[in-house]
């Protein structure tokens, strides 16, 4: 009777051991994406990063300019 609680106390903990390690790898695995991006962008160094700034830069520039209006049409003879 004894051996039998011994070996279903021992299946019980390996099942709580699998249980907290599958939960903790997809814990890891599902990190959020935005501060993933995050921290490659703070990765680079400030030369990497200059192209997409003055890009951003520039379409930023962009869509405050108000928008290029027809040219006036022609006027009759």
């Amino acid at each position: 009777m004894t051996a039998a609680l011994i070996a279903v106390a021992v299946a019980v903990v390996i099942v709580v051991a699998v249980v907290v390690a599958v939960v903790r790898a997809r814990r890891s695995r599902h990190s959020d994406g935005v501060a993933t991006f995050r921290r490659q962008i703070d990765a680079l160094s400030p030369e990497a990063r200059r192209p997409v700034v003055d890009k951003v830069q520039r379409l930023e520039e962009e869509a405050a300019e108000p928008p290029a209006g027809p040219e006036d049409p022609p006027r009759g003879p």
